[in-house]
Parts: C-alpha cells; sequence; structure tokens
C-alpha cells in the first residue's frame, strides 16, 4: 500500500467514526428524554404535599417508590 492509499483509507475511517459518533449521540439522546427532569418534579411536587399535610408519610413512601419505578422504564 502506498502512502496516497493509506491516506485516503485513513481520511475515509476518520469521517466515517466521526459521522458514526454523531449519529449514535444523536440517537442516545433521542431516547434518554426528559425523564430524569419529570421525576425530579413529581418527587419535589409529593415533598410539598406532604409538607403541606394532603399526604401521609406512608402514602408520600408509597408514590415516591412508585415515581422512582416508574423512572427505570
Amino acid at each position: 500500500m502506498n502512502t496516497s492509499s493509506f491516506g485516503f483509507w485513513a481520511m475515509l475511517a476518520f469521517w466515517a467514526s466521526a459521522i458514526g459518533g454523531i449519529v449514535i449521540g444523536i440517537s442516545w439522546a433521542k431516547t434518554r428524554g426528559r425523564k430524569p427532569v419529570d421525576t425530579a418534579l413529581q418527587i419535589k411536587s409529593l415533598q410539598s404535599r406532604l409538607e403541606s399535610g394532603e399526604i401521609t408519610p406512608e402514602e408520600y413512601e408509597k408514590k415516591l417508590d412508585a415515581v422512582r419505578a416508574g423512572s427505570h422504564n
């Protein structure tokens, strides 16, 4: 293999990996969604309800477990 042929293949490998990395990154970002933010807001809401007396500590724990279990889907 001469040097000009090596340069062509090296350039091709570089661009293929760069474009592949971008595609994989975008697809990964789409699958993550916004669940961590939604979960945090739900937990904050539960804390507020507990502090205001709307729900009992037992209800809080039960609902908190449900929120956390739903965030791992």
